[in-house]
């Protein structure tokens, strides 16, 4: 009784510290799984009884049905030979001795009893018929025909049951082993008596049936069933398997069964079978079937299997159905948990939530977002306070750039007027129309690397424009920083000092500017380089004014969006060309 209690205690401990996921799949698995694999067991035993029924009948059935048309051919080869055996001209010229009837009337007789014999096998459809009489009779030939020696029969094994059988119409395994070796055949045999004395036999009937034909009705109904036609002494007529086969399955004759009115179990060499054994009308021979239990069982087998994997299957899409049921409830619980301990570290991030999900759980989600609201409500108000100072002077020192960009591509504009080159003020209008496009950016401050590289290529369409050619420019950025952020309007300005600052000033005013872009050790490097005239160490200095306008400008605009010190690197060989470098962290715009 104690250890009852304990057990109880136990299983009630281990349930309240068990997941909510856990409790749920044992739900699904206590009221769903397991009902239905009780049933489908008690259900699987009826249908295996029911289903060795329906076996049993349609073994039964095909059996019956098999059993009435052998009975039916067999029936008509020995009404054939009942025929042939009271025809009067064939027992009369039978009868007939040496000296009582001419020759020739006796090859008159037996051509007549050719005739009618001929038209009974044609009428019956029987193999051949054949007389075994005595060889003083004309017509007998111990090679060929119809009508053969009686010294010739005495020999076959066939004889020696007909024998056994006082003459009786007997059925035989019949095979010409002279004449005809290719051919086997099942014959009933009978003697033929003398009418005067019937102690007296004066020669014997065999009416043919090929064995094929015999063994074509032998047709089972399941697989590995063994049919055969026996004689009541035991001796194979026709079987629907080769004779090897059936030896070493064929039962002994004391086991064999006498007459069956359905299959029964029976034991042949420790192989379990059901057999049936039937007499085929008054033919004195037996049709037995034997089919391996094994067999039956198989097909068991295949409709267990096949309900077993039905119950797999409403097994698995149960499942399916309850995993989003199950993933709904303790996926939500699992993320109010976690975000409930990052609230602990300060990290305070509401979640998201289907407007569909009104249930307890969802209410409570619905109230820890309105929580974080108010939260975040207070400490926005204490954010912006501090923001809005920067935020001005970003504007600020953005909106000296542009004025200073527009003077000088107007300036240009105006130039190559004078000079009247429509195409190329049709293409630099073109380019400035993308240029500002992009820097409008739909009031945004704040650009991606990409957008700003484009600003770039469209900057620098318009000064090739200008210069007919001889500046050369090539943009090398990876892909993988384009989506980063950047002030918009950062690295036009360096391209402009490249040009006009360096380039410019050589003797031919020819060059190349290369914008580069890349990651490196989890931060971005910018870089734009000229051939051009290059600085002294005493100009490199960013002071605001002359060669270096709007580099501290750009400096001051990336330490109030980074919030750190964000360095313009100047390197630069007089002669050689310069290399304005600046290396920065990675934003990316969260959506």
């Amino acid at each position: 009784m104690k250890e009852s209690r304990f057990g109880l205690k136990k299983f009630v401990s281990w349930y309240r510290n068990l997941s909510l996921k856990g409790k749920i799949v044992l739900l699904v698995y206590l009221a769903g799984v397991l009902p239905v694999g009780v049933i489908l067991v008690i259900s699987l035993l009826e249908m295996q009884e029911r289903s060795k029924g329906q076996q049993l009948y349609a073994l039964n059935q095909g059996f019956n049905q098999m059993c009435q048309v052998v009975e039916d051919k067999m029936t008509r080869i020995h009404n054939i030979s009942t025929l042939l055996a009271v025809n009067e001209t064939i027992n009369l010229n039978l009868t007939l001795g040496d000296g009582e009837i001419s020759i020739a009337q006796q090859l008159a007789n037996f051509e007549s009893i050719n005739s009618y014999t001929y038209g009974m096998e044609m009428a019956f459809e029987s193999g051949n018929i054949l007389f075994y009489i005595d060889e003083s009779f004309p017509v007998v030939n111990s090679y060929s025909g119809r009508y053969r020696s009686i010294a010739q029969a005495e020999k076959m094994d066939w004889y020696a049951l007909l024998e056994s059988n006082n003459g009786r119409p007997t059925w035989v395994s019949f095979q010409e082993d002279i004449y005809d070796k290719s051919h086997s055949f099942v014959a009933v045999t009978r003697k033929l008596w003398d009418r005067d004395d019937y102690s007296r036999d004066v020669g014997v009937l065999a009416v043919l049936m090929e064995r094929q034909a015999l063994e074509e009705m032998l047709i089972g109904s399941v697989q590995q069933q063994i049919i055969y036609l026996e004689t009541a002494k035991g001796q194979i007529l026709a079987s629907n398997v080769e004779e090897e086969e059936l030896s070493s399955v064929f039962p002994e004759k004391e086991s064999r069964r006498a007459g069956d009115r359905e299959f029964g179990e029976i034991s042949i060499n420790h192989v379990n079978y059901l057999a049936r054994r039937q007499l085929i009308g008054d033919t004195d021979t037996y049709l037995v079937s034997m089919v391996p239990r094994s067999v039956m069982d198989e097909q068991l087998l295949e409709m267990n299997m096949g309900m077993g994997f039905l119950y797999l299957m409403v097994c698995v899409i149960v499942w399916i159905a309850f995993v989003p049921i199950i993933r709904s409830v303790t996926g939500r619980m699992r993320l109010l948990q976690n975000q409930m301990i990052q609230t602990q570290d300060g990290i305070i991030r509401k979640l998201e939530m289907n407007e569909s999900n009104g249930d307890e759980i969802g209410q409570l989600i619905l109230h820890y977002n309105e929580m974080v609201d108010k939260v975040e409500e207070l400490m926005r108000e204490q954010y912006v306070l501090g923001q809005e100072k920067a935020g001005a002077e970003l504007k600020a020192l953005q909106s000296q750039i542009n004025p200073h960009f527009l003077y000088n591509t107007l300036d240009m504009i105006n130039w190559m007027a004078q000079k009247n080159e429509i195409d190329n003020i049709y293409s630099i209008v073109q380019a400035m129309s993308r240029f500002y496009r992009l820097t409008l950016s739909k009031g945004k401050d704040i650009v991606t690397i990409g957008d700003e590289v484009k600003m770039c290529d469209a900057y620098m369409e318009i000064q090739k424009r200008r210069y007919k050619g001889r500046i050369g420019y090539q943009a090398e950025v990876e892909e993988e920083i384009m989506e980063c952020l950047i002030p918009k309007i950062t690295l036009q300005p360096f391209l402009e000092n490249a040009v006009i600052h360096g380039i410019n000033e050589k003797e031919e005013a020819r060059g190349m500017v290369i914008l580069n872009g890349w990651m490196e050790d989890g931060r971005i490097t910018l870089s734009v380089t000229d051939d051009g005239v290059g600085m002294r160490a005493q100009e490199r200095e960013p002071e605001g004014h002359g060669s270096h306008y709007g580099m501290t400008n750009i400096s001051e605009r990336l330490k109030l969006f980074f919030q750190e010190e964000i360095p313009v690197q100047v390197e630069s060989s007089p002669g050689v060309g310069t290399c304005i470098i600046i290396n920065i962290p990675v934003r990316k715009n969260c959506k």
